[in-house]
């Protein structure tokens, strides 16, 4: 039997390339929810503030699709609000709504924390006593932007030593705002309140610990109801 019978017959498949062809489309949409994310939580775009797709396509240097594409993830993380006939707002919480925020955040942080203790215990204590090393450096050199990322780090801690995977989702919900909130009203002396939920952890008592962690918690509230502007 003749080999050629069997030759290979190139074949043509007109997806092959069109993964390369979104990739740059893709690329700028990502760029741009990283920008606008940053600007969001930094506080260079104001809470409440109103943003023109066209404005923010000139500074990113893109077209405006991206950037479309851009605030509705965002508007899924919770940072925008998008109003037919209105505009694209960046959030901003109004008194009930900063209330509701810090009893979610409080049940969700003490529900992963105990499972966290339980998984993890000795892990979970070397990474939020790294944190409080972390928080002495900066409350010493007073800066505020990096207490409020650290802070953001502690708390996370405790979903990422959780097991339970749909704790971590219920928290996604609330990451977002969470993190512009905590970026305008940082705590100067964070490393005292948080040294004091290590030594709770590390003693084993973890009905004390949660304790401790929604007085904590819920103690911010007055603080992102100034940053919201509706104290």
């Amino acid at each position: 039997m003749s080999d050629a019978k069997y030759r290979e017959i190139p074949i043509y498949c007109p997806f092959v390339n069109r993964p390369l062809l979104l990739e740059r489309p893709q690329l700028l949409t990502d760029l741009a929810v990283d920008r606008i994310r940053t600007a969001i939580v930094d506080g260079e775009l104001g809470l409440g503030a109103q943003v023109s797709e066209a404005q923010l396509a000139q500074q990113l240097g893109v077209s405006k699709t991206p950037v479309r594409e851009a605030l509705l993830r965002l508007k899924g993380e919770g940072l925008v609000e998008i109003h037919p006939q209105r505009g694209t707002f960046v959030f901003r919480l109004e008194p009930d709504q900063v209330a509701q925020l810090c009893r979610y955040r409080a049940m969700v942080e003490t529900a992963a924390l105990r499972e966290a203790i339980v998984a993890h215990r000795p892990a979970l204590l070397t990474q939020m006593s790294r944190c409080i090393a972390e928080m002495e450096v900066a409350e010493r050199a007073c800066d505020l932007k990096a207490l409020a990322r650290i802070d953001m780090n502690f708390h996370g801690q405790f979903l990422a030593f959780c097991p339970n995977t749909y704790l971590k989702s219920g928290y996604d919900v609330i990451r977002s705002q969470l993190t512009a909130l905590r970026h305008r009203s940082p705590i100067a002396n964070a490393v005292e309140s948080h040294e004091l939920l290590v030594h709770a952890v590390a003693a084993g008592d973890t009905d004390a610990a949660c304790a401790l962690l929604v007085e904590h918690v819920l103690e911010n509230e007055p603080r992102y109801r100034v940053a919201c502007g509706v104290s």
